[in-house]
């Protein structure tokens, strides 16, 4: 009889080394209990609990139930009427109570970043009452407590009132029989013989104390003798020894009884306890294994990203190694790719390089995925599977008269009948145990069964009979493991696509086998054998060259990418110390031209005089200030622009200037050198005002390439596109939501703050449509209304000003009306 595919693919072994993370009993019975099942709602929340659990992990929290005995015993004991727990036992007990309160509170403050976790928590009953009878009734040491009941604290004073008595009257009758008042023999103490008090007496001294002899010394020299003073004491102390043991028996039912009153629940919790245990020790396995979370799909496609094996990978650690990675992919709809289509997978390649490996590993994280474990892969994409068939190793057996082929052909044979669509099917060295020509005709016609039920298959094989039909059957993928030919030893590495080579005779020689054999071998080879081996080396030359290409191609991709990112982080750090720099020399400049006009004025004596040239000195600072902060901004418009450019920023011009009667102020339109819109404030015809954010500019009419809703309704999907270009400069445009206001009060603020507010209030009220706006800026001494006047008068948006009417706040207040 065959093996189970669970003990040919060492999934013991695996749920040894997943049991090996538990932290007690009932979890390590927990993960062997796990087993395949096809219920995939239940395995994705099971893996949901798994994940959180890793989640819980990594923050550097831990839980585990090591101070947990196990419940079994006690439960099974408690399970039969008329039983009664022991103080041991019941602390068991109080240890599962405790338990499930400790993880009633550790979710608690995390509930939402684990609800499952939290969920399964909350679900547990409240047993701390319980928990606490037993603690008060029990010491740790399993003694039954004074506290337990009064009746039993009575009892042990009285015992020890008794006690006390008895010693008393010991030692009385022990000092009376000194030859000297108070005088001490060696003999002269008190001891326990069948639980009585009694005192050792010379057995010559026999007569001297009255009483009952209890028992002799070994060397016959001294009896221990009950004085007939002691005797009506000792009766006493034993009755109240039999009552003190009726009482803990009675308190020990009692406690037993209330146990047995919550026997489901307590059952329950165990099993829940059991269960989040596996769940956290299949969390870290998966954080030691690198492990993942399977993802489970509804048609028969599976899909395995660097998987490995962790029973090998279990046994390598020890020796320094690691377990190579393979990457396969079976299945999926006729329609797709062929690296989806193929349902039947032929891998060859030398002995020793790794195939069979490659089997357990494909049906290793069949039976973990379904099983509820973490798969060794950095992604795994599996149908649920409705059993997995596996034909591995040699199953001759003398016992039943079954040779190797034959043992083979019955497995084959009870697989064929179980097969479905949504099987895997894992058979080692297809066709061996025969003649060649046989074994191979046979191996075909399997494949080509289990090809035509869509069965997903993965089989091994040395036959080049099967490469070849692999290689010119639609639904099948050849596959090799690899192997170094310089070195002449396996790299474990599957190459899906291209078939491999046995390389035997070049293991052969790699041995030691005499040069002129392995000669005379290669000659004997039939002349398609060498051309096949010589078109598979070729590929596989081919494809290491291929790869290798690729390698370095996307290597200097990274490069690139880095070496530009790099350049752009530079070019960012340079144009923002240029644009400071400019800044610093421009505020500079205007200082020292304000002090210098502010010289000069002060050496004219006539008042007249000074104020007229101070108010001509001040607008035409203003305007100068103006147009050098306008010839500035431009300037770096300019460099900036010139700047993306070097670096493949922009944006593409539609190829249509913008005539002037198009745009109004506050549209949003695209300027050249800016990958962002701005937004238009005003023209004269050869430059336009714009906004960016905080920075006005003046910028050359031509400049201007696309108003920004025009190109979004010209180019649906323009919007898409931008995602994909690179960074440039970032303009962020705050429209209000809110509706304009008609006035604005300044007072308190200097000439250069009022005009800043006022200019950005006259721009929202042109926009807006209002008239007129109304400038609050009080009495004083009339220089901030004098100033403001100035400024109002050669505002672009503003057609005249007046004084406000005298009800209405006279000249404390300012009227602009608005250019229509």
């Amino acid at each position: 009889m065959s093996r189970p595919a669970e003990e040919l693919l060492e999934f013991g072994r695996l749920k040894d080394i997943v049991g090996g993370f538990a932290t007690c009993a009932p979890g390590q019975r927990a993960i062997q209990a796990l087993a395949a099942q096809q219920d995939a709602v239940a395995l994705d929340s099971e893996f949901a609990h798994v994940s959180e659990a890793v989640s819980w992990l990594r923050g550097g929290a831990e839980l585990g139930f090591a101070a947990l005995a196990d419940p079994e015993p006690w439960l099974a004991r408690l399970g039969i009427p008329g039983s009664v727990l022991s103080s041991a036992e019941l602390l068991d007990a109080a240890s599962l109570a405790e338990a499930v309160t400790s993880v009633r509170q550790t979710f608690r403050e995390d509930a939402a970043k684990f609800p499952r976790l939290t969920e399964r928590a909350a679900s547990l009953p409240d047993f701390r009452p319980l928990s606490s009878a037993i603690r008060r009734a029990v010491l740790p040491n399993g003694e039954i407590s004074d506290d337990a009941s009064p009746q039993l604290k009575r009892i042990r004073g009285s015992i020890a009132q008794s006690r006390e008595k008895i010693r008393r009257s010991l030692e009385g009758i022990q000092r009376a029989r000194g030859e000297t008042p108070g005088e001490k023999r060696a003999e002269d103490y008190i001891t326990l013989r069948n639980d009585r008090f009694v005192i050792p007496v010379r057995a010559a001294e026999q007569r001297a104390v009255p009483g009952v002899v209890h028992g002799a010394s070994a060397t016959g020299q001294t009896i221990f003798v009950e004085p007939l003073e002691a005797i009506d004491l000792n009766n006493r102390l034993v009755q109240l020894a039999e009552d003190e043991t009726i009482e803990i028996a009675r308190i020990l039912e009692e406690l037993t009884e209330r146990l047995r009153s919550s026997l489901a629940p307590l059952e329950e919790a165990a099993a829940a306890i059991a269960h989040l245990d596996s769940v956290f020790a299949r969390a870290r396995f998966a954080r030691e294994f690198d492990c993942v979370a399977p993802e489970f799909g509804t048609t028969n496609f599976l899909r395995l990203e660097a998987a490995r094996n962790p029973v090998l990978e279990a046994a390598l650690r020890p020796k320094g190694r690691k377990a190579v990675a393979l990457t396969l992919t079976l299945g999926g709809d006729e329609g797709e790719d062929s690296g989806r289509a193929g349902t039947v997978m032929v891998i060859s390649g030398p002995n020793t390089g790794g195939k069979t490996v490659a089997l357990k590993t494909t049906g290793l994280a069949a039976l973990s995925a379904q099983s509820g474990i973490p798969v060794a892969a950095e992604r795994a994409e599996l149908p649920v599977f409705d059993r997995v068939l596996a034909d591995i190793g040699d199953e001759q057996s003398i016992a039943a008269d079954l040779s190797t082929f034959s043992a083979h052909m019955l497995n084959l044979k009870s697989m064929l009948e179980a097969a479905t669509e949504r099987s895997l099917i894992l058979v080692d060295e297809m066709g061996t145990g025969t003649a060649p020509e046989e074994g191979a005709a046979l191996a075909v016609a399997l494949l080509e069964e289990f090809r035509a039920r869509r069965a997903l298959t993965v089989a091994t094989t040395h036959h080049d009979r099967l490469k070849s039909y692999a290689s010119t059957t639609p639904g099948i993928v050849n596959a090799a493991m690899e192997f170094d030919e310089a070195n002449l030893r396996p790299t474990y590495r599957l190459l899906v696509g291209v078939p491999g080579t046995s390389s035997g005779i070049e293991i052969a020689r790699r041995l030691g086998l005499p040069a002129p054999v392995v000669d005379r071998a290669l000659a004997s080879l039939a002349p398609e054998s060498r051309e096949a081996r010589d078109l598979i080396t070729y590929l596989h030359r081919s494809r290491e060259e291929t790869e290798e290409l690729t390698r370095q191609a996307r290597e200097e991709l990274a490069q690139l990418q880095s070496d530009r990112r790099a350049l752009q982080t530079e070019w960012i750090e340079r144009q923002k110390a240029r644009i400071a720099e400019l800044e610093k020399n421009f505020l500079a400049t205007q200082k020292r031209l304000e002090s210098e006009v502010a010289r000069l004025g002060a050496d004219i004596k006539d008042r007249a005089l000074r104020a007229q040239i101070e108010k001509q000195s001040r607008r035409r600072m203003g305007k100068i200030a103006s147009e050098a902060r306008a010839a500035a901004d431009a300037a770096i418009v300019e460099t900036l622009a010139a700047s993306q450019a070097d670096l493949g920023v922009g944006i593409e011009s539609t190829g249509k200037p913008v005539a002037p009667e198009q745009l109004s102020t506050g549209q949003r339109i695209l300027v050249k050198g800016f990958r962002q819109p701005v937004v238009f404030r005003r023209h004269d015809g050869r430059t336009a005002e714009v906004e960016a954010g905080p920075l006005r500019m003046k910028i050359p009419f031509a400049d201007i390439i696309a108003i920004e809703d025009d190109r979004k309704s010209a180019k649906p999907g323009a919007a898409a596109g931008a995602a994909t270009r690179p960074p440039g400069i970032t303009v962020h445009a705050q429209p209000s939501d809110e509706p304009a206001a008609e006035e604005i009060n300044v007072i308190g603020c200097t000439v250069e703050e009022a005009t800043g507010r006022v200019d950005k209030f006259l721009d929202e009220a042109a926009l807006a449509g209002k008239p007129n706006v109304r400038i609050i800026h009080g009495h004083g001494t009339g220089a901030l209304r004098r100033g403001l006047a100035d400024f109002l008068s050669a505002h672009p948006l503003v057609e005249r000003i007046r004084a406000e009417a005298e009800d209405r706040g006279g000249t404390a207040i300012t009227v602009a009306e608005l250019k229509s």
